[in-house]
């Protein structure tokens, strides 16, 4: 079901749900958010100061890439004139770096993952307000979503005790 009609059923549906005398007045709009936080300065700003925190640690573990990249290169050459110790000694090498580079990627990863939740609630409750407050300001009933989930809505638009009651 494409996008606009999700949002056209659910137009409907709250028309019909409305009480009569408060559709003359309903005053509804549509926020598309993955738009919005494109467009936002807060967004984009958090995600450079992200990848300024993280670019040294990626650096590091691509160092540590070109590293492991030389010593496999150096084995596979060499293999044939290397002493079994050589060998040995090149391989418990490769495997450490190895094993350091991949705790550090998941280290990063976990650390990338925490931080970017963190910024997008921070951000996520900069822009609920920020809704919040246009509807008041500008008198809107609802804000849904450009998915159909509902942003906003004043109170006698939510009719779920009046469902219960007529289900009991």
């Amino acid at each position: 079901m494409s996008t606009i009609h999700k949002i056209f059923m659910f137009c409907l549906f709250t028309i019909i749900l409305i009480p009569i005398h408060a559709l003359a007045e309903l005053k509804m709009g549509i926020v598309n958010l993955d738009l919005l936080f494109k467009e936002i300065p807060i967004y984009r700003e958090s995600q450079e100061k992200i990848k300024k925190q993280f670019d040294p640690r990626a650096r590091n573990l691509k160092t540590l890439e070109q590293e492991w990249n030389g010593l496999n290169e150096d084995y596979l050459k060499n293999e044939t004139v290397m002493s079994e110790k050589e060998k040995k000694a090149l391989v418990e090498k490769i495997q450490g770096i190895e094993k350091k580079f991949r705790s550090g990627q998941e280290k990063i990863q976990a650390d990338l993952q925490k931080v970017q939740q963190e910024e997008l609630s921070r951000i996520r409750a900069i822009v609920e307000k920020a809704i919040t407050d246009h509807a008041e300001k500008n008198d809107f009933d609802i804000i849904i979503r450009a998915d159909g989930t509902t942003l906003y809505a004043k109170k006698y638009i939510n009719i779920t005790q009046e469902i219960i009651s007529k289900l009991q």
